[in-house]
C-alpha cells in the first residue's frame, strides 16, 4: 500500500524546468512584433528576404541559450516548432501570395505559438 501510494505521489510530481529567463521573454516578444509586422507588409517574397533572415537568426540565438539552460526541453520543443513554421511560411510564400484569409489563418498559428511560449516562461517566473 505505501509503495502504490508512492507511486502515485511520483506519477503527479511537477516536471523540474528552468527557472523563468527574461532575455528569451523579451526576445520572443520583439520576433512576435516583427513577425505581426510581417502578415501587414505587401506580398512580394523579394521584399521580405531579411525578414525571413533576421527571424531564423533571432530564433537560432533563442535556440542556443534555450539548449544551453538546463531543463528547458518543453521551450526548446517549442521554439524548434516556430522554426519549422518560419521556415514553411517562406516556402509558401516564395510559390506566391497568400489570401488575406490564408493570412489569417496562418498569424493565428504564429500567435498561438509565440502566446505558448511566453506563456511557459512567464509561468516558470512565479
Amino acid at each position: 500500500m505505501v509503495v502504490l501510494c508512492l507511486w502515485l505521489l511520483q506519477a503527479c510530481a511537477l516536471v523540474p524546468t528552468t527557472p523563468y529567463d527574461s532575455s528569451t521573454d523579451k526576445s520572443i516578444t520583439r520576433l512576435q512584433k516583427h513577425a505581426a509586422q510581417h502578415f501587414v507588409g505587401p506580398c512580394d517574397y523579394a521584399e521580405f528576404t531579411d525578414f525571413y533572415d533576421d527571424a531564423a537568426v533571432a530564433l537560432s540565438g533563442l535556440l542556443v541559450r534555450a539548449k544551453a539552460l538546463p531543463r528547458n526541453g518543453v521551450t526548446v520543443e517549442q521554439l524548434l516548432l516556430l522554426q519549422s513554421s518560419f521556415e514553411s511560411l517562406a516556402k509558401l510564400h516564395r510559390l506566391g501570395c497568400l489570401s488575406p484569409v490564408q493570412v489569417a489563418d496562418v498569424w493565428r498559428s504564429f500567435d498561438t505559438s509565440f502566446s505558448a511560449i511566453l506563456r511557459l516562461e512567464l509561468a516558470k517566473k512565479g
